[in-house]
């Protein structure tokens, strides 16, 4: 399993953006610039710097998870829930789903394994796509 985060800390929740980029195995150009363009670090109580430690510590897990000839199942279900549940805080969860969206959004096509991540988490958290934007025209 992933290292472990204190529970709602800005790294558990830069893991769950990370995860996001990670998922389709290809990370996007698009992708980091839109974590630069809309300062997502910063938004999570990150530096850049340290961001991006925890992309890499989250690629570093996978590694370590994966089989012999270098296969890693980035779409384990344990994992995602696992990660999912060190946010337990509704409204970070929410500002999660949002940066999500826009990660998966940022590279112009709607990749299937990031989708598959994103309808895992908000299952996990008891979320809906609605939920998201009602809560999101409040704040």
């Amino acid at each position: 399993m992933p290292r472990n985060y204190p529970r709602n800390s800005a790294e558990a929740a830069s893991r769950i953006v990370a995860m996001t980029m990670i998922t389709d195995a290809n990370l996007d150009d698009g992708e980091i610039a839109a974590v630069d363009e809309l300062r997502l670090y910063e938004l999570l109580g990150l530096t850049r710097g340290r961001f991006l430690d925890v992309v890499r510590d989250y690629c570093e897990d996978l590694m370590a998870e994966g089989k012999p000839g270098g296969r890693v199942r980035l779409l384990d279900p344990r994992r995602i829930d696992f990660i999912a549940d060190h946010v337990d805080d509704r409204r970070l969860r929410v500002a999660l789903c949002a940066m999500m969206l826009n990660i998966i959004a940022a590279d112009g096509a709607l990749r299937e394994a990031e989708l598959a991540v994103l309808n895992r988490v908000l299952a996990r958290w008891g979320l809906t796509l609605e939920d998201l934007s009602r809560e999101l025209a409040v704040h």
